[in-house]
């Protein structure tokens, strides 16, 4: 993948990848995509750009493509964002079956 910036052309290649792809390339649940997509946000990815980056370096669950990419969700997460709604209600939920 190349992408161009501000004039300067880069490759993405495992030379230039940030270092949280290299050691989470198996994304198989929303809270590890959350996070890996805020963190390209915050290297300064848009959210085009930091999808892609996901799409094409790491393994995706069934789960994870439907819930953040095919449904478009990942158009909400922000770099400074809480957790997700889905996410938090899914704590929520296991922590009233574990500790009622």
């Amino acid at each position: 993948m190349v992408r161009i910036k501000l004039g300067v052309l880069k490759t993405m290649d495992d030379e230039y990848l940030p270092n949280y792809i290299k050691h989470n390339y198996e994304v198989f649940d929303r809270f590890t995509f959350d996070y890996l997509f805020k963190k390209l946000l915050r290297y300064g990815y848009d959210h085009e750009e930091a999808k892609d980056i996901i799409l094409h370096n790491c393994a995706l669950s069934a789960l994870v493509l439907q819930e953040r990419i095919h449904n478009e969700y990942y158009y909400k997460i922000s770099e400074d964002g809480e957790i997700a709604d889905d996410l938090l209600e899914l704590r929520n939920e296991t922590l009233r079956k574990d500790f009622p």
